[in-house]
C-alpha cells in the first residue's frame, strides 16, 4: 500500500512545526540561561521575552509560510506545542542546569587569573595613589601662593 503524496507533505509540516517548537524552547533556554549567569532587572526580562516572542512569532509565520503556504492547520500548531511541552519536560532542565553549571566553573577558571594579578596590584597601586595625592596637594598649595601673590600684584597697579 503507497501513501499518498498530501499525506507525506502533511507530515512533513507536522515534523517541521515540532522541530520549531523546540527550537523556539531552545533559544528560550539560551535566555534563561543568561539570566541565570547575569542579574536582570523586572524591565530587562520583560522586554527580553516581549522581543522573544515577537520572534518566536515570526519564525513560526516563517515556518509556515514555507512549508505550508501560509496555511494556519491545527495540527501545525499542535506540534509546534507538542514540540515545546516534549523539549521542556525532557530536555529543558538538563540543558539549563548543566549549562549554568559549566559556565560558572569557566568563568570562575578564566576569572582567576584576573583575581590575581588585582590582589598583586593592589598595594602598588594604593602607593602610587597616596603619592599621587600628596603632588597634587603640593601644586595645590603652590597654585594658591602664586595666586595669591598675582592678586596682590594686580591690586598694587
Amino acid at each position: 500500500m503507497e501513501v499518498s503524496a498530501g499525506i507525506l507533505k502533511e507530515a512533513d509540516v507536522l515534523f517541521a512545526s515540532f522541530l520549531t517548537g523546540m527550537v523556539l524552547l531552545l533559544v528560550y533556554d539560551l535566555l534563561r540561561i543568561i539570566r541565570r549567569l547575569i542579574p536582570h532587572r523586572a524591565w530587562a526580562v520583560g522586554t527580553e521575552d516581549i522581543l522573544f516572542w515577537i520572534g518566536g512569532a515570526v519564525a513560526l509565520f516563517a515556518m509556515l509560510y514555507r512549508e505550508n503556504s501560509g496555511y494556519i492547520r491545527g495540527f501545525s500548531i499542535g506540534g509546534v506545542l507538542l514540540g515545546m511541552l516534549l523539549y521542556s519536560f525532557a530536555i529543558s532542565p538538563w540543558v539549563v542546569k548543566c549549562s549554568v553549571f559549566l559556565l560558572e566553573k569557566v568563568i570562575f577558571a578564566l576569572s582567576r587569573p584576573l583575581v590575581w594579578t588585582a590582589r598583586l596590584l593592589k598595594r602598588p597601586a594604593g602607593f602610587l595613589r597616596r603619592m599621587a595625592k600628596k603632588v597634587l596637594r603640593f601644586f595645590k598649595k603652590q597654585l594658591k601662593k602664586f595666586w595669591k601673590a598675582v592678586r596682590m600684584g594686580i591690586c598694587k597697579l
